[in-house]
């Protein structure tokens, strides 16, 4: 009845609608899904959005794609049949859903598309994409590998930050085709021959963008079951950011470009100096007190008491041997005058025979002792040389001047401290560059003047 009180509590247009998105944004059913339509009144933004309509004989929706701009793809034609992957939101001020996209497969495509879903769960389902299968890709390497074509911009992006960050580090090429029918067993063999040579830290996968039959290469089941098989670590960097390709899941880690891909088994030079700066000085000390330790366990060594107990039993018996030959001397003399009968005669007799046998033990042992004493001081200054070997390798390992093999330099002050920090350089301050070969003097600007 016209003026009568509503019999449900009142509620916004506000309120209605942010009850509504919830339902809708909450739901799992709508979000990554492929809606297939016609593309219409077709709208690309000065922001890089991309705006249209997708509809077919019997509804319509709206659809956004923000930051399309970025892909520098061309967007499709009004009328162009497609297919769109995506969330289902709700658009407040409008009141209306819509599709926020962030694919679109052109006509044609969409059986490739649902072999890409099909093929990703069954190597789901089966573990090729844990986590805990996966190697990790090493923080610093010295020798890495690149699987890739041989004249692509994706080649040039990898070493042109090889170039700028890592210059030290050792590139081993391994080309392949990265496009058509025959690239995905070009790519496996690549990749195998790749894991058999020695040295390698990591292998980089590394292609540029592309539409999904360009990339389809990547979505080779073969392809993903020998990257699995794989005992070197593997990083992808296939496509753009917003490209995703099987090779990309099952991967040991996904980058989202080839520059990418090489940043990541590349610290920055600078830090990496600056690293060697502050552990040198601790390592140097440790050093110092291994060396320490180790002359004090020599010295304790020399001085150890069965040392001292072989060679003072060796004295006493060779002491006891000048005893005995004195006292069967002035035996000899005192009795010189006895003929061999009566009883001196016979206790001459014993004494004589008592004494050799006393003089062939001290004899028979006193070698032995001699030859024990100088086993164990072979082997105490065997350890003690072994000892001083490991510490001197140790040394030559953390000499400052070993990295300058390598590409790097030592800038001293005047000084003569090193400089491990720019701001303690004042502008203008002259400063001694030294290399692995030479010495040069540089003037520091300001990087602001």
């Amino acid at each position: 009845m016209e003026g009568s009180a509503p019999q449900q509590p009142e509620i916004t247009v506000g309120r209605l609608t942010a009850y509504i998105k919830q339902l809708i944004e909450s739901d799992s059913e709508l979000r990554n899904i492929w809606v297939k339509g016609e593309a219409s009144n077709v709208r690309l933004a000065g922001s890089g959005h991309l705006y249209f309509t997708l509809k077919d004989a019997d509804s319509q929706i709206t659809c956004a794609w923000f930051g399309f701009g970025r892909r520098k793809a061309r967007p499709p034609a009004d009328g162009d049949a497609v297919m769109v992957h995506g969330d289902v939101r709700v658009y407040p001020k409008g009141g209306n859903y819509q599709i926020i996209v962030d694919d679109i497969i052109k006509g044609g495509q969409g059986d490739l598309a649902a072999q890409f879903e099909a093929l990703k769960r069954k190597l789901d389902e089966e573990g090729l994409f844990a986590p805990e299968r996966k190697q990790r890709p090493p923080a610093v390497a010295g020798r890495i590998g690149i699987v890739t074509g041989i004249a692509t911009a994706a080649l040039q992006d990898v070493l042109n930050v090889l170039r700028r960050r890592a210059p030290y580090m050792e590139v081993v090429l391994f080309p392949s085709s990265v496009q058509g029918d025959k690239a995905a067993p070009e790519i496996i063999r690549a990749l195998q021959e790749a894991d058999r040579f020695p040295g390698l830290d990591t292998i980089l996968l590394v292609r540029g963008g592309g539409s999904l039959e360009d990339l389809w290469c990547f979505n080779d089941e073969k392809l993903a079951r020998a990257i699995a098989a794989m005992t070197t670590p593997v990083i992808s960097g296939v496509g753009h950011e917003i490209d995703f390709t099987i090779a990309d899941f099952v991967a040991d880690f996904r980058a989202p470009t080839p520059s990418a891909a090489a940043e990541v088994v590349t610290p920055d030079v600078n830090e990496l100096r600056n690293a060697v700066g502050e552990r040198t000085g601790r390592l140097v000390r440790e050093v110092r007190n291994n060396l320490g330790n180790a002359s004090e366990r020599l010295t304790r060594l020399f001085d150890h008491r069965l040392l001292r107990d072989v060679a003072g039993t060796v004295q006493e018996h060779s002491q006891r041997l000048d005893d005995i030959g004195t006292e069967l001397a002035e035996f000899a003399v005192e009795y010189s005058g006895l003929g061999s009968e009566g009883r001196h005669g016979e206790l001459l007799e014993r004494m004589a025979m008592l004494t050799n046998r006393q003089l062939e033990e001290q004899a028979y042992r006193l070698p032995r002792l001699s030859a024990d004493f100088l086993r164990l001081a072979q082997h105490a200054s065997e350890d003690a040389a072994q000892q001083i070997g490991n510490m001197d390798k140790h040394l030559r390992a953390l000499d400052p001047r070993a990295p300058l093999g390598l590409g790097f330099s030592l800038v001293w002050k005047e000084d003569g401290s090193l400089v491990r920090n720019a701001d303690s350089v004042d502008p203008g301050a002259i400063l001694r560059v030294q290399p692995q070969q030479g010495e040069m003097r540089v003037r520091r600007e300001d990087p602001d003047a």
